[in-house]
């Protein structure tokens, strides 16, 4: 039996998998969370995928993803999705700053970043693939909280996060959902509580709109003039949508989730807290979400996956590559343990109501 992956379906997924188990072509859509250095955990796990599931991939797939999130699944959507990967890959853990990196600072380093995953090519080949349909969110912060002087801003974030508490749909007079999309929507009927502002993605707004959303609030300035998009600073697409609360229901097919945690998502950035706030079981219903299990993450270096926390607990840059490589080698594990689930088709067996 598997120990290290735990497989999590919502209602209609959990009986499809009972019933018939579950193959590449059920998927059509997956879904990339906020989360820093966490999407080293499903680094193996994406090999995996690209290589057994969708290197012959014929009909379209639907990327949504934000953050680091948005990153490697832009990874999916070129044409040689293993080498992006592992350039990302490679790009990420060989970070390095100064003791304390301004936000123009952290910026810079992931405009480099970013150039590494994209390649020559990325660019054109992400706007214009076949089958990979590849979306992103970013967040329009409005008032305070479009300035990148950090007084100002924790000022107009603090004012989010406090309407927050209330319900999410309080956040807009501060926070607007953005949606980059390709040229083919997404299939989401709706926005609930934050209305989305929706932006085609060009050739010439991807790479702005890629760096938008992994703008992190007081670490990364935040990016503007956004072709196609409204006026304003546009920042961490994590801070609407951290771990998604979004009705994501295509009408063929389920929705792949590879996440961090063997838990209920967080749907946005201010909720990590708000142990009450939890995404809805209808919106995840046709979602299959594949996670390490809390004891595997427990055998990793510190007790944990990586997170953006190591930048700030090991800023010497030798110890925090040293972790991090030894967790991409023992998260090897979790790919091996999917291959088996998968090769044997096991998912009936293995999979388990939704943790909420």
């Amino acid at each position: 039996m598997s120990t290290a992956l735990k497989i999590y379906a919502g209602k209609e997924a959990f009986a499809h998998i009972r019933q018939n188990g579950l193959k590449a072509h059920d998927i059509a859509m997956m879904l990339g969370a906020s989360g820093g250095p966490k999407w080293l955990s499903l680094a193996a796990m994406d090999r995996y995928l690209l290589t057994n599931w969708f290197a012959d991939r014929q009909q379209p797939l639907h990327l949504l993803g934000t953050s680091a999130g948005a990153w490697r699944l832009a990874c999916y959507a070129q044409h040689d999705p293993l080498a992006a990967l592992a350039r990302f890959q490679e790009a990420y853990i060989n970070q390095q700053y100064s003791l304390k990196p301004s936000p123009n600072e952290v910026a810079s380093v992931c405009r480099s970043l970013l150039d590494e995953v994209l390649g020559e090519h990325g660019i054109q080949e992400i706007v214009q693939h076949p089958t990979m349909r590849y979306h992103t969110i970013a967040t329009r912060c409005r008032g305070l909280a479009s300035f990148d002087a950090k007084p100002l801003q924790l000022m107009g974030l603090a004012a989010a996060m406090g309407s927050n508490v209330l319900s999410r749909s309080a956040m807009r007079p501060w926070l607007q959902r953005t949606l980059f999309h390709h040229p083919e929507r997404p299939p989401i009927a709706q926005f609930p509580q934050l209305p989305a502002q929706e932006v085609a993605l060009t050739e010439t707004n991807i790479k702005q709109a890629l760096l938008a959303t992994g703008a992190i609030p007081m670490v990364i300035a935040g990016v503007r003039g956004i072709e196609g998009a409204r006026p304003g600073t546009y920042r961490d697409g994590g801070i609407t949508d951290y771990q998604f609360d979004l009705p994501i229901l295509p009408e063929s097919g389920f929705v792949l989730y590879p996440h961090y945690f063997a838990q209920a998502p967080k749907p946005g950035w201010f909720d990590k807290k708000l142990q009450w706030r939890k995404p809805s079981e209808d919106h995840y219903r046709r979602t299959i979400m594949i996670a390490p299990s809390w004891e595997f993450a427990a055998s990793l270096p510190g007790g944990r996956i990586p997170d953006l926390d190591d930048f700030y607990q090991y800023p010497d840059f030798t110890t925090r590559h040293q972790r991090w490589v030894t967790a991409l080698a023992q998260c090897e594990q979790l790919a091996d343990e999917l291959a088996d689930i998968d090769q044997k088709q096991r998912w009936d067996e293995v999979v388990e109501p939704l943790p909420w």
